[in-house]
C-alpha cells in the first residue's frame, strides 16, 4: 500500500415571458457566469497495489482506512449546518458536473508498482509473461447501492471522460483494468447523507479473464472491500423562501432548448441545464434571482 499525499429574447416562434418573484422551496441555482470550482483531483493518493504471484493467483493490498466523502464546494452552509441540494458549484458544460449536489472521493486507486517507464506503471507490463494476452477484471460484488463510481482516465488531471462503471447509471458491475494507476471518482448524493458520518462500502472481486471478461481457468483471484464516510453534518430536508426568477413559455413545441448569457457584448450562451416542470399550461424554469436582467432566448434545435 502506498500513500502519497439579449433581455434579448430573441424567442423565436414560442412566446416566452419572465416573472420575477419570490419561489418558495423551489430554488433552483443555475451559476451562469459564476466562478466554478475545480473538478476533484487525486491527490492526496492512497494506492492499493495490484499484483500476480508465482501461483498465478492476483493480490491487492488492503487497508482499514476510511475515506472522508467530499460534500461538493459551497453546498454547505455552516451558519445553518444545512446542505442546498441544487447548488451548481462544477460547470454543468464539464463531464464532472454530475458530481453538483453530491460528496466524493478520489483518494483509493488501483496501482502497479513493479515497472517503471515512459509510460509509467502498468501492470501489463510487468506481468506480460504470465498474464498471456488476457486481462485483470474488477468486479463489484457488493456494498452500498448509493455509492456511484467514475472511471478517470489518468493521463492527466482533471481528465475526461467520467464514464459510469461498476453499475453506475446501469453500467456492467465488472470493469476491465487498464493496467495504470487509476483513481477513479467514488460519490454518493448529498440526499443520501441523511444520518452523520454514513459509512458506504464497495466489495470488489478481482480476476484474470480474456477481452470479453470470461474468467481465464488456471488464474487465482482475490477479494477486497473499500469503505468510505460521509459528512458528520446529516443532511437533512429543510423549508426556506428565497428570491427567485420564473422563466415561462408555452407548451407545444418541444425542440426548443432555454439558453442564457452573462452579458450582451457578446453574449455567451449556454444551456440552462435545469429541467422545465410543466405548470399552469406552460412550461416553466426555475432560477436563483442572479438571472433577472440576464439576456435569455430560446433556441431551435434540430
Amino acid at each position: 500500500m502506498n500513500i502519497e499525499r439579449n433581455h434579448s429574447r430573441s424567442m423565436p416562434a414560442v412566446a416566452a415571458k419572465l416573472l420575477v418573484g419570490a419561489v418558495a422551496a423551489l430554488g433552483v441555482a443555475a451559476s451562469l457566469g459564476a466562478q466554478y470550482a475545480e473538478p476533484p483531483s487525486w491527490d492526496p493518493m492512497l494506492m492499493l497495489r495490484v499484483s500476480l504471484d508465482g501461483n498465478r493467483s492476483l493480490r491487492v493490498a488492503t487497508t482499514t482506512t476510511i475515506i472522508r466523502l467530499q460534500p461538493a464546494p459551497g453546498c454547505y452552509d455552516p451558519a445553518t449546518r444545512s446542505y442546498d441540494l441544487h447548488q451548481i458549484s462544477f460547470d454543468p458544460a464539464k463531464p464532472w458536473a454530475l458530481l453538483n449536489a453530491k460528496a466524493y472521493s478520489r483518494v483509493l486507486g488501483w496501482y502497479d508498482e513493479g515497472t517503471t517507464g515512459a509510460n509509467g506503471d502498468n501492470f501489463y507490463d510487468t506481468y506480460a509473461r504470465e498474464l498471456a494476452g488476457n486481462y485483470v477484471w474488477i468486479e463489484k460484488t457488493g456494498g452500498s447501492p448509493e455509492l456511484e463510481t467514475y472511471a478517470v482516465t489518468e493521463a492527466g488531471d482533471p481528465t475526461e471522460p467520467y464514464t459510469p462503471i461498476f453499475g453506475t447509471a446501469g453500467s456492467p458491475a465488472r470493469w476491465c483494468w487498464d493496467g495504470f494507476m487509476a483513481h477513479n471518482v467514488y460519490a454518493v448524493p448529498l440526499s443520501a447523507l441523511s444520518t452523520s458520518n454514513r459509512i458506504f462500502t464497495a466489495t470488489y472481486d478481482l480476476y484474470v479473464g480474456d477481452a470479453a471478461g470470461n474468467r481465464v481457468p488456471g488464474y487465482g483471484g482475490t477479494t477486497t472491500t473499500w469503505t468510505w464516510q460521509g459528512s458528520a453534518v446529516p443532511c437533512t430536508p429543510s423549508l426556506g423562501i428565497r428570491n427567485g426568477v420564473v422563466i415561462q413559455w408555452t407548451l407545444g413545441p418541444v425542440n426548443y432548448v432555454l439558453e442564457m448569457a452573462d452579458s450582451n457584448t457578446p453574449p455567451n450562451w449556454m444551456a440552462v441545464t435545469n429541467l422545465p416542470l410543466v405548470w399552469e399550461g406552460a412550461n416553466v424554469v426555475l432560477l436563483d434571482q442572479f438571472a433577472a436582467g440576464r439576456p435569455l432566448r430560446l433556441r431551435r434545435v434540430p
